[in-house]
């Protein structure tokens, strides 16, 4: 009995730590856009918000045209990043656009009488 528990106890305790581990990414240069992608797959958005806004560029910018080993930053996080759901939300806010509208200006029109 005491090897069954054993036995389950390794299994569990293995397949948990290959799921919390993701790829180390190694800079192949020192390039603003590789410095990005290595912080990005770091999983840092403190460190990420701050590396997009030493860059110079914005964070739109960022998400759209940085490439990471052939892929956009977006996809390279998904696939080699820790923390991916939360820098995926730091990097594309499209989803999290905001529309005002201003009730005074849908008040309805007044009838002019011209006479």
């Amino acid at each position: 009995m005491n090897m069954k528990k054993l036995s389950i106890a390794v299994l569990m305790t293995t397949g948990l730590i290959a799921s919390t581990q993701a790829a180390d990414v190694v800079a192949a240069n020192n390039s603003q856009f590789t410095q990005l992608c290595v912080t990005a797959a770091a999983g840092n958005r403190a460190a990420m918000h701050n590396a997009i806004k030493s860059s110079g560029y914005s964070r739109t910018y960022v998400a759209n045209n940085v490439q990471c080993n052939g892929e956009n930053i977006i996809s390279f996080v998904e696939n080699n990043g820790k923390n991916s759901n939360a820098m995926i939300h730091t990097l594309d806010r499209t989803a999290t656009k905001v529309t005002i509208t201003d009730l005074a200006d849908n008040r309805a029109e007044k009838n002019v009488h011209a006479g």
